[in-house]
């Protein structure tokens, strides 16, 4: 390297450690990173309602409330298109709820109160775990 490629690789790299930085800067600081205050206490507010019904077994633990269904499934399951219906009285299935795939926490919303959930594996169709709701 001649004396005039060491200087101006020397004021480049000075002016990178500069610019980068403050580019880095504009580009996140409109983004909802930094905002864990409202996902907290968003958080806390919907863990206040109280739950109509709630039911668990190995597989899923099922909270129904007025406007949305909180279904927890505890591991992931071995169907991949497993299907959350909503049943009729006799226990049949009638409207779409939503779908689950990975362990993790699921809510629906509802326009009304099911007589009960069914998970379902539409590709194999296998019933792989059913809950009724006695409503009083």
């Amino acid at each position: 390297m001649t004396s005039g490629l060491r200087k101006a690789h020397k004021y480049i790299w000075v002016l990178l450690i500069i610019i980068v930085p403050v580019i880095m800067f504009f580009s996140v600081k409109d983004l909802n990173v930094f905002s864990s205050e409202k996902a907290t206490t968003s958080r806390l507010e919907g863990s206040k309602k109280t739950s109509l019904k709630s039911f668990e077994n190995d597989i899923v633990k099922t909270s129904v409330f007025e406007s949305h269904i909180e279904i927890i499934l505890k591991s992931t399951l071995k169907n991949s298109s497993s299907v959350v219906y909503d049943i009729d009285k006799k226990g049949n299935k009638s409207n779409v709820i939503g779908q689950l795939t990975t362990a993790g926490i699921y809510n629906f919303n509802i326009n009304n109160l099911p007589n009960g959930i069914l998970i379902y594996d539409d590709l194999k169709e296998v019933e792989i775990t059913k809950f009724s709701f006695q409503w009083d």
